[in-house]
């Protein structure tokens, strides 16, 4: 989770008109999260169970 501090910083960039989600983060932390996060395991999960009935 972000701090309040990260908050406060990131809102005015959100709020610009020129902002671009592309400029947050990185690819490879997001897939890093993405792989320990364990609601997305449970979506997975049951996008596979649902994919295989």
């Amino acid at each position: 989770m972000p701090t309040s501090k990260e908050l406060g910083v990131a809102v005015p960039r959100y709020l610009r008109r020129s902002y671009h989600p592309s400029q947050e983060g990185s690819l490879r932390r997001a897939a890093e999260y993405l792989v320990k996060s364990p609601a997305a395991r449970t979506a997975a999960g049951a996008s596979a169970r649902a994919a295989s009935a």
